[in-house]
């Protein structure tokens, strides 16, 4: 793995309506941990040819023919998307052009999201995304497949961006008994991302449960830290209480363990991850 200084901050631009909020929230991250910044676009593989009749029911010349006219025509639809994508990355590179970073870089792949990541999960330092692409920006109802196969797969910091860019003074620490919450309330503690903030360590319980302590850990490790904090007990259904304490305290953004129930279970439960992303009007940083 490599070292922290050779890692980077990337951000993950498609053309959506949150381009703007991704490159602004990136750059501020880089600037805080003091890191190169990479604006990275993914080109997914062209449909056309996965799409074809593959029965056998054409005739082999026809079948030929087929294949050569979907074939310049992916080449065109390639060549334009390679195209788009160098002049979004340009666009975003501009409009960086006067900030305090040590390094920017630019960057295309073929392929889904989530295999280019995986690809490059070593050279990630935080990765910084859209909670909706520019296919999905439509579509209130969830979030993007891409980005949820991105988190599953990725082990990285993952910083979700929902709007335009507000440079965060507070933060919500969704703090439970999960390794995901430890290497979060850990990160806060020691990144300078998070120095002048405001901390809110937040544990929630459903009715008739208990804290066992929890947040005396966290307390005493904030502490140590230098951190300004303060923490609270909530008691009730969680996504519910903790979504309602950050709007009531206004906080800027939420810090989380993610995914920490299976995927089977998500199918069927719902993950607790999942919804609070959906129903989060800030942005989140999620910790695997």
């Amino acid at each position: 793995m490599q070292s922290l200084e050779k890692q980077w901050v990337t951000a993950c631009l498609d053309g959506s309506n949150l381009t703007n909020g991704i490159v602004d929230y990136a750059a501020w991250i880089a600037e805080k941990v003091n890191s190169p910044l990479e604006l990275f676009h993914s080109i997914e593989h062209s449909l056309l040819l996965a799409n074809i009749d593959q029965t056998g029911n054409l005739v082999p010349n026809m079948a030929d023919n087929l294949m050569v006219v979907l074939s310049e025509e992916e080449a065109k639809e390639n060549k334009q998307h390679i195209q788009e994508g160098k002049a979004l990355l340009a666009e975003a590179k501009t409009r960086l052009t006067d900030r305090p970073i040590k390094e920017i870089t630019t960057k295309q792949r073929h392929g889904s999201l989530s295999e280019c990541l995986m690809d490059l999960e070593d050279e990630i330092r935080v990765l910084v995304v859209g909670f909706r692409g520019k296919a999905t920006a439509e579509d209130e109802a969830g979030i993007s497949d891409q980005l949820e196969e991105s988190i599953r797969a990725l082990h990285k910091p993952i910083f979700i961006v929902n709007g335009e860019f507000t440079a965060p003074k507070s933060l919500m620490l969704a703090y439970n008994d999960t390794d995901g919450a430890r290497k979060a309330l850990d990160m806060i503690c020691r990144s300078p991302l998070f120095a002048d903030m405001t901390i809110h360590c937040v544990h929630a319980v459903k009715e008739g449960g208990t804290d066992n302590g929890i947040l005396q850990q966290a307390s005493e490790q904030l502490s140590l830290s230098g951190r300004h904090f303060e923490t609270a007990v909530l008691t009730g259904d969680p996504q519910t209480e903790l979504l309602a304490y950050q709007a009531k305290h206004n906080l800027d953004m939420t810090v989380m363990g993610a995914f920490n129930h299976g995927k089977l279970r998500s199918l069927f439960f719902g993950s607790f991850t999942l919804k609070m992303l959906k129903n989060n009007q800030k942005p989140v940083l999620l910790i695997r």
